[in-house]
């Protein structure tokens, strides 16, 4: 009888590892994200597929992806290098507390800390920032439609950032916060 404790200990940690692994199987999610228009002077909002490693986790991965580096498919992949995402590459993350947990106080977060828009990119500050809200409106899960975005920056951005903020708070969120050119 004592042999065969060894035994369930190790059908039991077998158990356990395979439902770990299988929390991490990948899978393609949808986002939306502000992409540069490449010398068109726009900004594009754009749902774009993302492979997301954590799909199966209950978090809302799609707003982490929201700032997912994108370097699309191109016919010429010598010179097309560079990520077009503007949530990426001007240092912006969004981040969204575990929608699987009903007992977690619901949260949004955009940390700018980072927040520059790099010398190669030919747009205003205040339309990157409303373009990315744009794509965390048109991502959220219906759980955080509502919620408010809390913002973490430096103190050279907060004024300026802390008015799109507030702005994007009190907007009615079935309608679009920014609208690209036509």
């Amino acid at each position: 009888m004592n042999s065969i404790y060894p035994v369930i200990k190790y059908l039991i940690a077998a158990l356990v590892l395979a439902r770990t692994a299988a929390a991490g199987e990948s899978s393609l999610t949808m986002t939306y994200q502000a992409l540069d228009g490449l010398g068109a002077s726009s900004i594009h909002i754009m749902q774009v597929a993302c492979h997301d490693w954590y799909s199966h986790s209950g978090q809302a991965t799609a707003i982490g992806l929201i700032s997912a580096p994108n370097v699309p498919p191109t016919n010429n992949p010598k010179e097309a290098t560079d990520d077009i995402n503007l949530v990426s590459v001007c240092g912006l993350r969004f981040g969204a507390i575990d929608i699987g947990d009903p007992q977690a106080p619901l949260e949004l977060t955009l940390e700018a800390s980072k927040f520059e828009i790099p010398k190669r990119i030919d747009h205003d500050r205040d339309q990157v920032l409303r373009a990315c809200l744009e794509c965390l409106r048109l991502t959220l899960p219906d759980r955080l439609r509502a919620t408010r975005v809390t913002l973490v920056c430096t103190e050279s951005n907060r004024e300026r950032m802390t008015r799109i903020i507030s702005e994007f708070n009190a907007h009615d969120r079935s309608t679009p916060f920014f609208k690209t050119d036509p």
